[in-house]
């Protein structure tokens, strides 16, 4: 964030301490300037300013209320008030009211100013990183609650299948064992499942990103072949189309990880009363991004439950087994690559996925 320059409003009703500012400052951040403090607000509502500096003595509105009135809703705005007398109720008011990083006196010194420009850019990138960290605990507390919750059924439920199979089988003439070993297989099956998604949500959190160029065919080609353990499998048709004319660069783990889920969710949710079962790969991919669509022909999701389904442990329907981590992993992998990812679907007739990557080669 220091790496970059400061966005600054200057409010003064006096043209010239405004051309001032600007010509001392324009080289070391983006100064924006305001004769107003109606004309700062506005400012204030169309650019994201980091350090707002106003004259205390304007028309109307002073500096003092002008601060005060604009605390609730900019609360991480670094203030700074200049004053052009020694009053020091303005002063304590500005400090109580206007909650100002600091003030100065009128006419100001550059190189002072200059210097506390700098000190308050600095706080404002702290305050942002810390407010940034502290969401990022926050999200990853209600994760870590959802899991454990979600866990002692997922992980246990597969467990206590298989232990109920082995513990009835005891009892049953074994002319045919592999009916209760295809029952075990299932329950490994699934609790597999939940287990790999595990490892991927950690490495997606954990992992530095590492753009490489990428072979899409042979990524796809090979992600599909992966799902022939699943039964029915050979049933669904896979249509794909890769429109390419230029190198793609990413993070090829987490398009594996996006690719992955969406597919083994398509798998998953097909419409088997359908003659015409398919997965549809569309990939079209650009100079600046890559645009992947993933449709199928299955039994679609309800209109209620479409902005949940890339929540953690969110399971739309009952009727097929999931732990509900997939769809959110996928999202998370998504925008960790700096992309995007949308949903569209139609009860019976199937669902669309649409993601949007950039291509940083």
């Amino acid at each position: 964030m220091l790496d970059q320059n400061p966005q600054i409003l200057y409010v003064d009703d006096d043209p010239g301490q405004l051309t001032a500012f600007k010509a001392a400052f324009r080289r070391d951040a983006k100064v924006f300037v305001a004769q107003s403090a109606e004309a700062g607000l506005l400012v204030l509502q169309k650019e994201a300013i980091d350090i707002i500096i106003t004259d205390q003595r304007m028309p109307g509105i002073n500096g003092v209320d002008f601060l005060e009135s604009i605390v609730g809703e900019y609360p991480d705005l670094i203030k700074i008030l200049i004053t052009g007398y020694s009053d020091m109720k303005d002063v304590v008011d500005a400090i109580n009211k206007g909650k100002i990083y600091c003030y100065l006196n009128k006419p100001w010194d550059e190189q002072e100013l200059r210097v506390i420009i700098r000190n308050a850019f600095e706080m404002a990138c702290t305050r942002r990183l810390l407010k940034e960290r502290n969401i990022q605990l926050q999200k990853t507390n209600n994760e870590l609650e959802k899991f454990v919750y979600s866990a002692s059924h997922d992980l246990r439920a597969p467990l206590m299948s298989i232990k109920g199979i082995i513990n009835f089988s005891k009892t049953q003439p074994h002319n045919h064992p592999e009916d209760f070993l295809g029952m075990i297989e299932k329950s490994i099956d699934r609790l597999d499942v939940f287990v790999g998604n595990i490892i991927n949500y950690y490495q997606n959190v954990k992992y530095e990103i590492r753009p490489s160029i990428l072979d899409f065919d042979k990524i796809i080609r090979e992600t599909w072949a992966s799902f022939d353990y699943f039964q029915d499998k050979n049933k669904i048709e896979l249509k794909y189309n890769i429109e390419q004319a230029e190198i793609f660069s990413t993070d090829e783990f987490r398009f594996q990880v996006i690719l992955n889920n969406l597919l083994l969710n398509a798998i998953k949710y097909q419409n088997k009363n359908r003659s015409d079962q398919f997965v549809s790969i569309d990939l079209k991919v650009g100079h600046e991004h890559a645009t992947l669509s993933i449709e199928d022909s299955g039994i679609g999701i309800e209109t209620e439950h479409l902005d949940k389904i890339f929540d953690m442990f969110y399971r739309a329907t009952q009727e097929k087994p999931g732990s509900g981590l997939g769809l959110y992993i996928a999202k998370e992998a998504v925008e960790k690559i700096g992309g995007e990812i949308e949903v569209s679907s139609v009860i019976g007739q199937g669902t669309k996925f649409k993601i949007v990557i950039p291509n940083q080669a």
